[in-house]
């Protein structure tokens, strides 16, 4: 029988304590899809579409940029956003044994909370770089486009799992075999869902609500760690980026972020990954700045080689984002999670989905608005 050991169990967070690991990992997360990004930049779409079955008839040096583009996989890294997402919301959930329709209001409220604010400053932002109309810049304020900033797809996704997946929560209450039912519908469903994302990426979430549900013992093995940070890193540039990779990436980041839940890679709770994962809401929203600075900047130097070139590139614009990042964390983020209002809804009986009303009672709901507490939703 495997023992845990005793490192980790000394590192695994307490119930109901936040875990910095998770923080840290979102900061990489955030941090690979910027640097992502600006590879993208460099190399092009076309090349960024490449596989290992096209590496015979490309040059060495196209080679070496697809290769390079696998430290930062900005697909993958949403990915465990998205999982990330959902473990921390289930984890919620159950700590504070939320009921579906006497908590959905506070819930609602928190997520609007937590996304829309930030989300309405970045389109600010960009209603002072570009010549956008009011009604574009209004559309990608609320997430309802994401033609200004393309990292809002994944916000929309954000939006529309983060209550589903309440949703789920209200059907299963987290049994295991109800999970598992749940998972298996939307994976039926994905193959008739034409690529929408909302479908295709709803079982990241559901599996990240799973987490706890998975094997101790072997999220702590090192080997399993390690397989799934390589298939992360891997998987697109051998398989390219259809559907099966995408499977693969959910699964491995599952098993990344489980093992970072029980207290795996300690290097995560440091400063520096932890400072990233602080401002990695801000920072994820507002990179292009940092993109299309470090691009002004570069225009004043001739680079020869396209690698050199990417590094400056991801210098650069990492080093810019994180101070507009870090006042937006400070000056909005912070407050506005501070001071939004709890909202509950009270009845003498009992959810419909938590079990049978209280003999005698009678359904009466009554709305409660409490003031901000401190402290995070997410």
């Amino acid at each position: 029988m495997n023992k845990p050991l005793a490192t980790d169990v000394a590192d695994q967070p307490r119930p109901g304590e936040r875990n910095p690991g998770l923080d840290g990992l979102r900061g990489l997360a955030a941090v690979s899809v910027a640097a992502g990004h600006c590879v993208l930049h460099v190399g092009g779409l076309p090349l960024w579409l490449t596989s290992l079955r096209d590496f015979p008839s490309m040059g060495a040096a196209e080679i070496a940029m697809r290769l390079l583009s696998a430290v930062a996989p900005s697909d993958a890294a949403v990915i465990v956003f998205f999982v990330l997402s959902g473990h921390v919301l289930w984890s919620s959930f159950q700590r504070k044994r939320l009921r579906f329709f006497a908590d959905v209001p506070d819930y609602a409220c928190a997520r609007v909370y937590r996304l829309f604010p930030l989300a309405i400053i970045s389109g600010v932002l960009l209603g002072l770089v570009t010549n956008a109309s009011a009604r574009e810049l209004t559309m990608n304020m609320l997430l309802l486009s994401n033609s200004l900033n393309g990292v809002l797809w994944s916000l929309q996704v954000e939006v529309v799992a983060s209550l589903a997946l309440f949703a789920v929560w209200g059907m299963t209450r987290g049994t295991g075999w109800k999970m598992l039912l749940a998972l298996a519908l939307v994976l039926g469903a994905t193959p008739l869902s034409r690529g929408n994302p909302y479908v295709v990426f709803f079982p990241a979430f559901i599996l990240g609500a799973s987490v706890s549900l998975m094997p101790a013992h072997l999220l702590r093995r090192g080997w399993v760690v390690a397989a799934a940070v390589g298939v992360l890193l891997l998987t697109n540039v051998v398989l390219g980026h259809g559907g099966i990779t995408r499977c693969f990436e959910i699964a491995s980041a599952t098993v990344l972020v489980g093992a970072v839940a029980r207290g795996r890679l300690g290097f995560l709770r440091s400063g520096v990954p932890w400072f990233l994962g602080s401002i990695s809401y801000p920072f994820y929203l507002t990179h292009w700045i940092g993109l299309t600075g470090a691009n002004w900047l570069m225009e004043f130097a001739t680079w020869g080689s396209p690698f050199v070139r990417v590094f400056v590139l991801v210098v650069l614009s990492v080093g810019l984002t994180i101070p507009v990042a870090w006042l937006l964390h400070v000056g909005v983020e912070n407050p506005v999670l501070r001071g939004r209002p709890r909202i509950r809804l009270r009845r003498p009986g009992s959810d419909f989905f938590a079990g049978e009303p209280v003999p005698g009672s009678r359904p009466r709901l009554r709305a409660a608005v409490l003031p901000g507490s401190a402290g995070r939703s997410r």
